[in-house]
């Protein structure tokens, strides 16, 4: 960490100014997808984790905070001012944080701090799936963990005291503890604003983590400050393997808080029991509320009630359109995209005169370059022929994105 190179990035912010332009779709001051502009704020981002690892500074959180979530399009100008005025602050306050002769003392300290530091799970989740979660902490409490060892906002007893702020309480679990945060991800996860600034809060605290993907959700789909790539369990796979996964979050468990082995057959039952719990509950959510009142309402205007079971199976947990007298179903974005492609390739549908088709300001659907309109290449990419498919998007973003390009074809899409 060199205070001059965070000089030399704050005394280079005018000239980044000459890096905004106007978005074709929304028609506002943006700078968010220019080269410049991420490599700077990257280098930025790294000077200042490397201060706030060493001095736990507000300012320097909040700073960072800002620069992680605060360009989003469309209020990239109104962000910038306000990190350009905090920067500006630091520099006339760099020796306070770059105090040279302490420097290599405090980082030896935080290293020790660190290291004794007492572990405690925080589980980051939407309150929506709170169901899932309970089962998850009382499969936590049949290895040893007890709720001086867990933090959960959404569980009884497990939570933030009476007449606690929730985000001064939760500050204060990352810095008095040596948190191992299990991210519960789902659909409700990404909607959160609370959920996202807790996955953000991992990522610059350097906190160990573990992801663990509910029924529905897939690997294609985690995004965020996470790495996408790291392996995650997902509790509707095959049961061999998510029976091999729980067995392997256990024994990393029982070694990090440093709790006896439990016997086998005792691990054994708490496990299935779980596994049970979960298949139970996701059988429970399959028929969405929509779908439930769509059936009472049949069921009360017919006494055919040999149609009741296929009414009931007929809900959007799997991706499903009709393309013409074709009907095209799939239970992943990515199955789900070739087949649709593969339809058009033998149907001999020209698709090419529309390609690449842009699905935002800074995304392709289909390009024939694995990059994006920002340049960036495409996270989760399929290739068909000489064609490159986006599918890391949600199952509904999916849908609606193939029906956009489907309509640009002048196809019918049911």
């Amino acid at each position: 960490m060199m205070k001059n190179d965070l000089l030399s990035l704050i005394n280079k912010i005018d000239d980044l100014k000459m890096n905004f332009h106007i978005s074709s779709g929304t028609g506002v001051n943006i700078i968010y997808d220019t080269f410049t502009f991420a490599d700077w704020k990257q280098e930025v981002q790294l000077e200042l984790q490397d201060i706030y690892d060493q001095t736990k500074d507000n300012f320097i959180w909040d700073t960072l905070i800002k620069l992680k979530q605060g360009f989003n399009d469309w209020k990239d100008e109104r962000t910038f001012n306000e990190v350009s005025g905090s920067l500006n602050a630091i520099k006339k306050n760099i020796d306070k944080y770059y105090p040279v002769e302490i420097t290599e003392i405090k980082k030896i300290k935080g290293e020790i701090t660190m290291l004794q530091k007492s572990h405690k799970i925080f589980i980051s989740h939407s309150s929506s799936d709170k169901e899932y979660v309970s089962k998850l902490i009382d499969l936590l409490e049949g290895i040893g963990l007890n709720h001086e060892l867990i933090f959960c906002s959404s569980v009884p007893g497990y939570g933030i005291p009476l007449d606690n702020d929730i985000y001064d309480y939760l500050k204060i679990q990352f810095e008095t503890y040596n948190l191992h945060v299990i991210l519960v991800l789902s659909d409700n996860y990404y909607k959160s604003v609370a959920c996202m600034n807790e996955m953000g809060a991992a990522w610059i605290l350097k906190n160990r983590y573990t992801t663990i993907l509910l029924p529905g959700f897939e690997f294609t789909e985690v995004a965020g400050a996470i790495n996408p790539r790291q392996i995650g369990l997902k509790l509707d796979n095959e049961v061999t393997e998510v029976k091999e996964k729980l067995g392997q979050l256990k024994d990393c468990l029982l070694n990090e808080f440093g709790l006896s082995t439990i016997p086998d057959i005792r691990w054994e039952q708490k496990r299935d029991l779980f596994i049970n719990s979960i298949t139970t509950n996701k059988k429970e959510n399959t028929v969405s509320n929509d779908v439930k009142v769509n059936l009472r309402k049949t069921i009360k205007k017919s006494e055919d009630l040999d149609d009741i079971h296929s009414i009931q199976n007929k809900t959007d947990a799997d991706l499903s359109i009709i393309l013409g007298d074709s009907q095209i179903e799939a239970d992943s974005v990515k199955s789900f995209y070739r087949k649709i492609f593969e339809h058009l390739i033998i149907k001999q549908i020209d698709f090419d005169s529309i390609v690449p088709f842009k699905t935002g300001n800074k995304r392709y659907l289909i390009n024939k370059e694995n990059k994006h309109i920002s340049g960036y290449k495409f996270f989760s990419p399929i290739q068909i022929q000489n064609y490159y498919i986006e599918t890391h998007k949600s199952k509904n973003s999916a849908r609606l994105d193939i029906i956009k390009f489907l309509n640009a074809l002048s196809l019918e899409v049911r």
